[in-house]
């Protein structure tokens, strides 16, 4: 069946079903608003994982007429054991390894759905568009009406003059926006979107991220420009809007700042063009750092989830003033956690795979205005040039609609040779994967659970103590519980208890903790180092530590002179 066919009643069903599975992947992870605690877009990761655990049950996919799923391994076999590598690399933590795996299960389910129905290509197209659309919405909210935001169908944006969509995040809006003008432009390449509405929604897209004010989100309006100007077998109109978003961009960004100077409110583009603030946001200093400890540890990295770590506890007298948990470079946190040569044989393996598909881009196959390949490869694009600058691809609600991508593209392209032949894969065996998918992400909210009281507890809460002891035995989240026990009075000075938490997140208030308790164990000489690093750290909560380093008899912590120890070292101390 093609786009242009009258569906019968089982496919209108079908249909039916495949938009409310993809409004749930897709879409709700991107629009729900209420939050968590400690973790704030908790839920939404959740969503996602749950969503397109549906997908791949295959509520759309399963006919008399198609037993088993045609898989190609020709082309997705690199994508494959690029994510399978990155998995094994990840075992030491659950989720991201369980996210990983995901993520190359959806690859599979994507390059067998080009081709075979037109069900979950429509739904997805759709659903982004609708995401893309409440997003707008979302972000005028945000910024003209902030006192409607109530947390529950709106987030509140925590910066003045700025929308941050329900992910709290302004390139995670910028980022979702541009993601869902690519699939517009599809729906009104296939001609499911009347040039008028398609059109109008990608205008007030742009205008939502020039709400965003994020500098990732107006750097990607140049992809669109470049597909505008090479792709032609989209509708001369839609090539128009696109080429045109650039533009439409300068100009509401222009008309915001005017009009926040007239009504006398904050735009906060135009309010960071006038101070002085470092324009990269620490990127460069951050990525300066990271190349130092790349060179420290060049063969196999500093470990998976490491590198805020090996970062705190390594000197770095001129580092930023904030914590950072990445490296804001997909290549460099891959490089700096696992090692050059792994990541080179990662990202090699993810660019020979697109390379072999490039007929998803070039072939007469991809001129067909139902070919979804060049959509597909135009949105990796956009989260590839946002993962030059972030992590957009640490959070399921991205990670797993690239998988969907690639997985669309590599599955679009023209097989060459009768070596490319298709491979049977029985429904059942991706049925029970997205089965123990679902069940993941239902099983991860219940653990949840038991770290929200730690920090948001109800009335009839138990005592703190009790909330942290349940909390520390989570699977997935027990580094919060840890985190809460050595950090709130009677803090635990255990070492070993630090562990967990220094793994995931150092900041201030984790970091002083650990100086206390190497003290009070009587590791003096890592208590040192480690408040040499709080020290490097210019800012007042951690220059407190230090107040009294002026006085005739300074206290211990003020002792500059240097102690020869790693990050490793203390590793081992706190294990």
């Amino acid at each position: 069946m093609t786009l242009d066919d009258e569906p019968d009643d089982a496919e209108v069903a079908r249909r039916w079903t495949a938009g409310a599975v993809f409004m749930l992947a897709v879409a709700a992870p991107l629009l729900l608003a209420p939050s968590s605690v400690p973790d704030a877009v908790f839920y939404n990761q959740a969503a996602a994982a749950l969503g397109w655990g549906a997908v791949l049950a295959g509520a759309w996919w399963p006919r008399p007429a198609r037993p088993s799923l045609a898989v190609s391994w020709y082309g997705i076999w690199p994508v494959l054991a690029a994510l399978g590598g990155l998995a094994l690399v990840a075992l030491g933590s659950q989720a991201a390894a369980a996210c990983v795996l995901a993520a190359a299960l959806v690859v599979v389910a994507a390059s067998q759905a080009v081709g075979q129905s037109d069900e979950p290509l429509l739904a997805m197209g759709h659903a982004w568009w609708i995401a893309g659309g409440l997003s707008a919405v979302i972000a005028a909210v945000q910024y003209f009406a902030p006192s409607l935001a109530d947390g529950w169908l709106v987030a509140a944006s925590g910066t003045a003059g700025r929308a941050v969509g329900n992910m709290r995040q302004p390139n995670h809006l910028a980022t979702a926006l541009l993601c869902a003008i690519v699939w517009t432009a599809w729906l009104w390449r296939v001609g499911r979107l009347r040039p008028w509405l398609a059109g109008g929604s990608i205008t007030a897209m742009v205008f939502a991220v020039a709400l965003s004010a994020s500098r990732t989100g107006a750097l990607s309006l140049s992809v669109l420009l470049a597909w505008a100007v090479v792709d032609r077998s989209l509708p001369r109109a839609a090539r128009r809007v696109l080429a045109f978003t650039p533009l439409a961009y300068l100009v509401f960004w222009a008309l915001l700042a005017a009009w926040a100077q007239f009504a006398s409110q904050h735009f906060y583009a135009a309010d960071r063009l006038q101070s002085s603030a470092d324009i990269s946001s620490s990127r460069f200093a951050i990525w300066k750092n990271a190349a130092v400890l790349i060179a420290q540890n060049p063969w196999t990295g500093v470990g998976w989830g490491n590198f805020n770590f090996a970062w705190t506890f390594t000197p770095f007298p001129d580092r930023p003033v904030a914590f950072f948990d990445h490296t804001h470079n997909l290549p460099l946190q891959l490089a700096v956690e696992i090692g050059v040569p792994a990541t080179l044989a990662v990202l090699g393996l993810v660019g020979w795979a697109l390379w072999r598909a490039r007929g998803a881009w070039a072939s007469r196959q991809a001129m067909d205005a139902q070919h979804p390949g060049r959509a597909a490869f135009v949105m990796l694009v956009v989260l590839g040039v946002h993962s030059l600058l972030e992590y957009p691809l640490w959070y399921a609600y991205f990670l797993l609609p690239a998988a969907w991508a690639m997985g669309l593209f590599i599955g679009s392209a023209p097989r060459r040779s009768a070596g490319d032949a298709l491979s049977v894969w029985p429904p059942r065996l991706m049925q029970a994967a997205a089965a123990l998918m679902i069940i993941g992400a239902l099983y991860a909210a219940w653990d949840h659970r038991r770290i929200e009281v730690i920090f948001s507890p109800p009335a009839d809460a138990a005592p703190l103590a009790e909330r942290i002891e349940r909390g520390q035995r989570s699977l997935l989240f027990g580094h919060h519980a840890d985190y809460a026990a050595v950090t709130t009075p009677p803090r635990d000075q255990r070492l070993a208890t630090f562990h967990r938490p220094v793994h995931q997140l150092v900041d201030v208030r984790l970091l002083i903790a650990t100086i206390e308790a190497l003290k009070a164990n009587g590791r003096d000489a890592e208590a040192l180092y480690a408040a040499q690093r709080l020290r490097e750290f210019r800012r007042p909560d951690a220059q407190a530590y230090f107040k009294n380093c002026d006085t005739p008899e300074p206290p211990w912590q003020c002792n500059t002179q240097s102690v020869p120890l790693t990050w490793r070292d203390i590793d081992r101390v706190l294990r």
